[in-house]
């Protein structure tokens, strides 16, 4: 298996291709879906993008299941929880990861409003792939 290598402040982080996996990054500001894609793209993994609450309730809709849904707390027209309710509400079962800036003391109230994981921004890319190995990987 080929490995591709990501320079972090603490050295060299081994990122493993996983090209079979799919994931959905909702986020309302333009940069954060450019840098979540970015560090992503690493993987090799099939990537799509919302903006807001709505745009990704339709694009989940119309596509197969992701592996992983990370997804924004604070977004204008549907928020990260309203959407995270909509589909949990509709039997969605997959994986929706919190990603926000929000301070890790709150990883429990996301929890308790549907989602599996939390993933603080900025994104540290050990925290990243330790969620994706865990979600996407096996």
């Amino acid at each position: 298996m080929s490995e591709r290598l990501q320079n972090t402040q603490s050295g060299k982080h081994v990122c493993c291709p996983m090209p079979y996996g799919r994931v959905l990054i909702v986020d309302d500001v333009e940069i954060n879906l450019y840098v979540a894609s970015r560090l992503m793209e690493l993987y090799k993994l099939q990537i799509d993008t919302a903006a807001n609450g709505i745009e990704a309730l339709e694009i989940i809709n119309s596509k197969d299941e992701y592996d992983i849904i990370f997804m924004d707390h604070m977004m204008p027209v549907m928020d990260g929880i309203e959407t995270t309710k909509h589909l949990r509400d509709s039997g969605y079962t997959g994986t929706i990861a919190a990603l926000t800036a929000n301070t890790a003391e709150d990883a429990d109230m996301y929890l308790q409003n549907g989602f599996d994981v939390y993933l603080p921004k900025p994104i540290d890319i050990r925290q990243l792939d330790r969620i994706l190995n865990i979600y996407v990987r096996n």
